[in-house]
């Protein structure tokens, strides 16, 4: 099944059932209305002599105009691109010369960034859309649909392909894992760029309703919760983090929850601390998903699992089950830990990424994606992420995970964040740094960490360097920019041990 035929089967299931509404401006459309504005976007598209498979960008923040230009690209057999309007002009340039965008459309807030482009035809994304019912364009199941650019932590960007069959595919695992029934609201403060915006479209494909409530806020998060009454929600570990961190300090009504069913949070992996106060503030209606652009919705781990986990003292790591249709395997795996690198198989996969079959190659082998993430699995088929292959720091003639090191600082009731790499070093090959974010007004040597991390680990895994700094530079989905964070630091990362 294609995209299109989803939105006209919605159409004729749910005609009166409101399929978006906005906080920020009050509209909602119907899913005869959303539909056929779907439809009707396409016709805008064909008038502007666009031929089908062009690519579509797409720069605002959330909205319904954005909706509909995300998805009817798709239904009309366009390409969609969605950018991220926190991108620099230069990064942005890049993007939209590498996919050859064939048009750029954006929204109000970001009209000035769009205008100063110059080097692709752009217009505001349209706010009416004259219909013509609710058909589409018949499309194979292997045309190419969407480009997500991705740069994960440290590379280049690379835009990740995936068409109408693996999105759909997506869509079926999400239905099944995360039922849902008709009219059932899912609140969304998330942008809409991400790849993970597809748990959106999954939504309404169940006929559930999805509320947009603009930029995230802890407090107008919660009230948005009860106000709307949400069944469903999602965070990136950041957003969650700040909403524990608000909840300790002003504590709201617990009937803020009380139509919540399951908050899902994935991305990064969620730090003890910020696992711990969220099972507090939300109880049993935690939920963790695993997944990357390339193999959205891979694994989950529904809300009532993680919170008998929890009582048993077995959640660390855990990120939940292979979803119906997806395989998963552990390669090179070590005999004494049988920990492995994590593959994934399944109609889910990338196509690849865009005119980069290099990369393509070298991670996507016989229908498997190499996650490049260390994992294991217990005798039910639970999957534990325990780091990443990548990040393992060889020092010394040892081997150490810096998620680790991490979580032993992160134990400091001074220590906020911190992020934990390797530097060069002449005498242990690779030295452990960490770069530390401090509590608010509060202050600690840097040898005083030392000392704690030294009661906690071996002593081949205590950082040799510590590097305080006022935040560190993450990417929407939570992860550290390692790039950027040392251009931070500067010239203090050649200073040597701490």
């Amino acid at each position: 099944m294609t995209l299109g035929a989803l939105f006209s089967s919605a159409a004729e299931q749910w005609p009166d059932t409101v399929a978006v509404q906005d906080l920020a401006t009050g509209n909602h459309l119907t899913f005869s209305q959303f539909v056929a504005a779907l439809a009707g976007f396409g016709d805008f598209l064909t008038g502007l002599s666009l031929p089908r498979g062009a690519r579509i960008g797409i720069l605002s923040d959330a909205s319904i105009p954005y909706l509909v230009a995300d998805y009817g690209a798709m239904a009309n057999g366009y390409v969609r691109v969605p950018l991220d309007p926190s991108l620099s002009p230069r990064e942005l340039e890049s993007q939209i010369e590498d996919a050859d965008i064939g048009l750029l459309l954006y929204g109000t807030a970001a009209q000035a960034q769009a205008l100063n482009l110059g080097s692709v035809p752009s217009q505001p994304l349209p706010t009416a859309w004259a219909g013509r019912g609710a058909s589409f364009p018949a499309t194979a199941p292997n045309t190419l649909a969407s480009l997500n650019y991705t740069g994960g932590t440290t590379g280049q960007p690379k835009a990740v392909m995936h068409t109408h069959g693996s999105l759909t595919a997506v869509i079926s695992n999400i239905r099944l894992a995360r039922p849902t029934s008709v009219g059932d609201v899912l609140l969304n403060v998330r942008p809409l760029w991400p790849i993970a915006s597809i748990s959106v479209l999954a939504h309404l494909c169940s006929g559930g309703t999805v509320v947009l409530g603009g930029r995230f806020n802890p407090a107008a998060f919660l009230s948005q919760l009860y106000t709307t009454a949400a069944v469903f929600s999602s965070l990136v570990p950041t957003q969650l983090g700040r909403l524990v961190r608000h909840e300790a300090e002003a504590p709201s009504a617990p009937k803020h929850l009380l139509n919540l069913r399951s908050l899902d949070v994935g991305a990064a992996a969620l730090s003890q601390d910020v696992l711990d106060g969220a099972t507090a503030l939300l109880g049993p209606r935690l939920s963790i998903l695993y997944g990357m652009t390339e193999a959205p919705w891979s694994f989950y781990l529904p809300a009532d699992v993680l919170a008998s986990l929890r009582r048993a003292g077995q959640s660390s790591g855990a990120v939940g089950f292979a979803l119906n249709t997806v395989q998963a395997r552990l390669t090179d795996q070590d005999p004494i830990s049988r920990k492995g690198e994590i593959e994934i198989s399944g109609p889910h996969l990338m196509a690849g990424y865009w005119k980069r079959p290099d990369l393509t190659a070298a991670i996507l082998r016989d229908g498997w994606l190499a996650t490049g993430d260390l994992g294991e699995r217990d005798h039910d088929g639970l999957l534990h992420v325990v780091g990443r292959r990548k990040e393992i720091i060889r020092t010394g003639g040892m081997s150490v995970q810096p998620r680790e090191v991490a979580e032993a600082l992160m134990e400091h009731p001074v220590v906020q964040d911190v992020h934990v790499f390797a530097l060069p070093d002449p005498e242990w090959g690779e030295r452990i740094c960490a770069a530390i974010v401090l509590q608010a007004d509060r202050h600690v040597p840097a040898t005083t960490l030392i000392e704690h991390c030294r009661g906690i680990l071996s002593r081949h895994k205590v950082p040799k360097q510590i590097l305080f700094v006022p935040h560190l530079p993450r990417s929407h989905y939570g992860k550290v920019q390692q790039t950027k964070l040392l251009e931070m630091l500067g010239e203090d990362i050649t200073k040597g041990s701490t």
